[in-house]
């Protein structure tokens, strides 16, 4: 039985500094589900979600190939992005 996990990919911009990823584990989902299942419940989680890295800045939602949701700013100059992608989870 698979484990799915959404997961938020920050990458924020601070000063001068270089670009800081930051990885959050923000739902597992442990019943039984396919990959079509967990897909659409990423779907319903990425309509819903903001995040902290763009509050206050005018943002666009994009969907990559794969199926991973991209808030990307809408300014042209250097900013934070956040990526919400469905994961599987690999137990060893």
């Amino acid at each position: 039985m698979p484990i799915w996990l959404i997961v938020e990919e920050e990458t924020r911009i601070a000063g001068e500094g270089a670009p800081r990823r930051q990885l959050t584990v923000l739902d597992r989902l442990t019943r039984n589900r396919t990959r079509t299942e967990a897909l659409a419940e990423l779907d319903k989680r990425a309509r819903r979600h903001h995040p902290d890295s763009l509050k206050g800045v005018p943002y666009t939602v994009a969907r990559d190939a794969d199926g991973t949701f991209w808030y990307l700013p809408k300014s042209g100059k250097p900013h934070s992005s956040c990526a919400l992608r469905l994961m599987e989870e690999i137990r060893r």
